[in-house]
């Protein structure tokens, strides 16, 4: 009975503590060490960013191992005091702000809107392009326009020649899409009308209560609009991220992850092709280099976004991107009236 007593003591005198410690912070410095201790840091780096917080004016400095807000602020106020100081590059500087990084995007992910997911169909917003694969003909993309309690309607579908006889109505078709900041998913239907409204042709495609949920992201992507330079490779292997001294084809790049990126150009191109895009953000240039894993012609325009699937960057490529996916990089790149390349990109 003694010793349960003390037991209980000892725990209330710690408790005791700790509060006391805390003071008008939402954590002490016990805990706070602890969390960093829990998430990876060494007491070192845990110190480093809980002084760089108080220097970078977050009211309450323990919160940044639990804060995407304030860890933000902490991440641009240690990006600034690198290039200060000339030590973007250093080794030991590059490794920190990888471990920095991760646990950035472990907090993002850690957000219940990653996490929930959809089950049905109807949960599908309009601008959600999708990609509908009728089998043994091909795959063809489309935008869902509108979505009601009985069916989906979407934009006529492109993509390859529709062979001689072929009708939509009644056909039995997959539909995959991607929803932003989720996963993608997959999904059987069938056709239920081929129309047109108000002049425009469209189909209604049946609900679906057996959504499919595939690959989660991986990576946090960027929608963008930065004018940049596309080149064909010859292979991945080599000076992938070496800086192409000669302008390339005019793109622009529309959206941005450490994983990799959309590219629109002018004309056509097929997937697999090896490319490399080179572009900037603030004084930072971004060579990434990779594959096409997916296109989407706009015969209307004439235009197509490639999907490149890119090739792991180096260290400090990697997190020069993240700077720009979080938004805590010096400055952004103008933006202002990306052209693309008058060649046709047509290989």
């Amino acid at each position: 009975m003694n010793i349960l007593l003390l037991v209980v003591v000892v725990v209330l005198l710690l408790v005791t503590f700790t509060l006391l410690l805390r003071g008008d912070r939402r954590f002490s410095p016990l805990e706070y060490y602890a969390r960093g201790k829990e998430v990876g840091f060494t007491m070192a780096e845990s110190k480093a960013i809980l002084d760089l917080s108080r220097i970078a004016g977050i009211v309450d400095p323990t919160s940044a191992l639990w804060s995407i807000r304030e860890l933000d602020v902490c991440i641009k106020a240690f990006d600034r005091k690198f290039r200060a100081e000339g030590k973007e590059r250093d080794r030991d500087t590059l490794r920190f702000m990888e471990k920095i990084y991760e646990f950035r995007k472990s907090l993002e992910f850690a957000q219940p809107k990653y996490k929930a997911g959809i089950t049905s169909s109807r949960f599908i917003r309009s601008n959600q392009r999708i990609r509908v694969l009728i089998e043994g003909i091909g795959v063809y993309s489309s935008t869902v326009i509108d979505s009601n309690d009985r069916y989906l309607v979407v934009s006529y579908p492109v993509g390859a020649k529709i062979p001689p006889g072929f009708q939509w109505k009644g056909s039995r078709v997959s539909v995959y899409f991607w929803r932003q900041e989720d996963a993608g998913y997959v999904f059987d239907t069938y056709v239920l009308e081929d129309l047109r409204i108000r002049n425009i042709p469209v189909l209604q495609l049946g609900h679906s209560e057996s959504l499919l949920r595939t690959q989660k992201r991986k990576s946090l992507r960027v929608r963008s609009r930065m004018p940049a330079y596309l080149y064909l490779l010859k292979r991945l292997e080599g000076a992938y991220e070496k800086p192409e001294r000669v302008p390339g084809l005019k793109c622009v790049v529309q959206d941005l992850s450490e994983d990799g990126l959309s590219v629109l150009i002018g004309g056509k191109a097929r997937v697999g092709l090896l490319v490399k895009a080179q572009f900037y953000v603030g004084d930072d240039q971004i060579v990434v280099s990779g594959t096409v894993k997916a296109t989407e012609y706009d015969a209307e325009k004439k235009q197509s976004l490639l999907h490149v699937e890119a090739m792991l960057p180096s260290p400090r490529m990697r997190n020069m991107i993240r700077s720009h996916v979080y938004n805590v990089g010096p400055g952004e790149s103008a933006t202002s009236g990306p052209e693309l390349d008058g060649r046709a990109f047509s290989v």
